[in-house]
Formats: structure tokens, sequence, C-alpha cells
């Protein structure tokens, strides 16, 4: 139960849909706001970026000791890839239908996909903030509307008592069957932006529907504009990017001084270059979609 909620779990709230289709700015205190959950499930803050027919991409908040869960009107399992990125704090994710349980500190990813139930929890004194990336995202009806057509999770478990008296020896045999996949630095497919080692690009999801990217620009970058294949979003994380996008429609540029936190909207087809103007390295995450068929469903 929540603190100070004593009202009966009802039907979840639809989260913002801010949509764009030009290359766009939106600072994290320009986000749309949300707060969804009940006394069953908890209460999760939500800053919402962007949530087109391609993607969705959203920063959301766990208080000291926060969680969330599922219940009736807020049931926790979707028809998408959807990658947790921890920005600040650690977030325990457990898949209670099946008892495997994940630590992902700040600067990990988890990654599950569609019809992984899951529960979120910050163990810390301070908070856990997670970027979510999400694809096909909840316009193609794979959020709450899928949900609701799924059976309620009766049974929940958070151990995974398959492995039991064989661990460590059975690691590859779990992560072949894991539905939760930690990634990150350790774990991506690095590479060069435009085969200029100043601008490495370390890719840690790629799936039929989503990728997510790792950036790290050294200080005092430059490099020609490249054409982008995916409608995507960038964050900053770390330091100062300069983001300057040429539309591929108008042939109009957006510019901007980025910090951490704000963001770039980026459809496909844009021509973009980033640049370091400081002393100091910046570092963001991208995730790009690929739309579904008009005729698809989940």
């Amino acid at each position: 139960m929540v603190r100070g909620m004593t009202s009966a779990p009802g039907s979840r709230r639809a989260t913002p849909r801010p949509t764009y289709d030009v290359p766009t700015v939106v600072r994290r205190d320009e986000t749309a706001h949300h707060v969804w959950g009940d006394a069953g499930s908890g209460l999760v803050t939500d800053r919402v970026y962007v949530s087109t027919g391609t993607l969705h991409v959203l920063e959301y908040e766990l208080a000291p000791g926060g969680e969330f869960r599922h219940s009736p009107g807020n049931k926790t399992v979707f028809a998408a890839d959807v990658a947790y990125c921890v920005l600040e704090g650690t977030l325990v994710i457990a898949d209670p239908e099946h008892g495997e349980v994940r630590v992902v500190e700040a600067g990990e990813q988890v990654l599950f996909r569609r019809d992984t139930w899951h529960h979120g929890f910050n163990p810390g004194s301070g908070p856990t903030r997670v970027l979510e990336f999400f694809a096909p995202p909840p316009s193609r009806g794979t959020a709450s509307t899928y949900a609701v057509t799924r059976p309620m999770l009766e049974a929940v478990r958070y151990r995974d008592d398959r492995w039991a008296r064989r661990w460590p020896e059975a690691q590859e045999e779990r992560a072949a069957g894991a539905r939760l996949h930690v990634v990150g630095v350790s774990t991506a497919l690095w590479g060069f932006a435009a085969d200029c080692p100043a601008h490495l690009v370390g890719t840690t999801v790629d799936t039929q529907h989503l990728t997510v990217g790792i950036g790290r620009v050294a200080a005092g970058h430059v490099e020609d504009a490249r054409k982008l294949e995916d409608e995507s979003v960038l964050v900053v994380t770390e330091g100062e990017l300069w983001v300057d996008a040429k539309d591929e429609a108008t042939a109009e540029y957006t510019v901007a001084c980025l910090r951490p936190g704000d963001a770039a909207f980026l459809p496909r087809g844009t021509q973009l270059r980033v640049l370091v103007r400081g002393a100091e390295p910046a570092s963001y995450l991208l995730g790009s979609g690929r739309p579904v068929p008009d005729d698809w469903t989940p």
C-alpha cells in the first residue's frame, strides 16, 4: 500500500504523447510530466520527451525506497522492446512471473522484450532515475491498451530456483534463457562515428524494433554531418554537446547546445552533426525506432 493512498485501483491514466515531425530540442524541464500507478502498483513519475508513431522516450524516477509492481489497473506487461538506461542510483528489476532478478547500476541498461512482466525497486537512499526507450510505441497499442488484454499475473516470484546447486556453473544456461538482459559499456559493440576516433559509438541494444547506443564525444570534437537512417532521440548524459541538425524535408536547421537531461528529436533522414566546444568531453544516449506496418497489430 502506498502511504497516503486509500482509493481502489482504477484504470491507468494515459501517458502524454508529445509528437514532432521536424528536428526539435526538448529540454528536460520542458518535458510533459505524468504520474501513473495506484495503491497496489506504487507511484511512478514520468518526464515524457517524445511519443510518436515509431518511438516512445521518457525519464522516470523512483524515490528512495520506491518501487512499482503490477495491479489490476496497472499491468506492467507490454508488446514492445523496452530498454531502461539507469542515469542515477540503482534499479533492481524483477520478472515476477519467472523469478529473475537483476541489479542495474548507474551507467548500465536492461533490455526486455514483449510479454515480460516487470517490477522495479530503488533500494538506495537517493533517487533512481531511468531513461526509457520503447518501440513499437504506445500509439500502436503496445502499452496499457495491450496490457488490459493480458490475464492477471496472480503468483509472484522473486527468486529463480532453477540454478540451485548449480551456481556459478549454470551462468551460460541462465544467460541463454534470460528475459532481463543487463548491458552497458562492457558489452557494447563499439565503433567510430564517421571513422573518427574522437566520437565513439557503442551499440548496447539492436533488435527488430529498437536500437540503443552510447555516444562519447571528445573535447574540441568537430565532424561532418551524417544521415540518420531511423527516427531517433538523443539525450545528453554528461558535458555540453552541440547538435546541428538539418531536416531532410525542409532543409531547415535546428541548432542547440544541450546539457545533461536535454534531448533532440531527430526524424529519419536528418543530417546530424555533433560538436564539443569546451575542454571537457560529452556523452549521450541515442535511441532509434523503426516503424511497423500500418496494418501491424500487437
